[in-house]
């Protein structure tokens, strides 16, 4: 192999290896906005949640082929309420899609109050990066009440 094609090659190879380093980032960066939203959720820290999501978000529900829609505001206010005990909503094994400005997040979720499942489903989050930062633009789930093993 002469020395053009061995530079080549080595170029080639040191790319390739960079790209999942770079996926892995960017999937960070737009899991960060996500767990700051769930971790104020725990809080229930209606600032917190405010704070990485687009004013005026709507939240769109499906429950039992019915369609919710829940402005944030309410949503932030209901669950800053109390309830009886410390509430969280737990994401696991989250997909993560992006195209430039624009970023989907998909992951099953269990919401425990008291460290109690009391329901879990699907959250589907959108994310758009907005003056710089990856912004909550979107939020849709289904909820259930069975199987939340």
């Amino acid at each position: 192999m002469n020395l053009c094609c061995k530079s080549t090659f080595a170029t080639v190879v040191m790319l390739c290896s960079l790209a999942p380093c770079y996926a892995a980032d960017q999937n960070a960066q737009v899991m960060q906005p996500v767990h700051q939203f769930f971790d104020a959720l725990g809080r229930q820290d209606k600032s917190g949640m405010l704070a990485v999501v687009a004013q005026d978000l709507e939240i769109t529900s499906v429950d039992e082929g019915r369609l919710r829609r829940l402005d944030i505001n309410k949503l932030t206010d209901a669950i800053a309420a109390p309830r009886g005990g410390p509430i969280a909503e737990h994401i696991y094994r989250p997909v993560v899609h992006i195209d430039r400005d624009l970023a989907v997040v998909w992951a099953p979720y269990k919401f425990t109050i008291s460290g109690h499942v009391d329901h879990c489903g699907t959250d589907v989050l959108t994310l758009g990066k907005l003056d710089g930062r990856w912004t909550i633009i979107g939020l849709s789930d289904n909820e259930r009440k069975e199987s939340c093993q």
